[in-house]
């Protein structure tokens, strides 16, 4: 089979991709992700960590560091279950 060269268009009259929409899209997404920043960090500052839990996740991440931390996976599930049927 031989292919027609005239009935292919040229490479350059293909549409390049949206790159103006990528750029909207990645920006847009920076936006929300500075906004949440925001969000959380003045939630932060309204409500400060008991010192019984500041140790609590100093502990958690030492664990977590050491490799040593462990899910209870059947305690998560249940909490999980327990939370969606308090709140459809």
């Amino acid at each position: 089979m031989k292919v027609q060269s005239a009935k292919l268009p040229p490479l350059d009259a293909t549409d390049p991709p949206d790159r103006d929409q990528a750029a909207r899209t990645s920006s847009d997404a920076a936006a929300d992700d500075v906004h949440l920043s925001e969000l959380v960090r003045s939630l932060r500052s309204l409500v400060p960590d008991s010192p019984e839990r500041q140790e609590r996740i100093e502990q958690l991440a030492r664990a977590y560091a050491n490799g040593t931390y462990k899910v209870d996976a059947e305690a998560t599930a249940s909490k999980i279950i327990d939370d969606s049927l308090q709140y459809p």
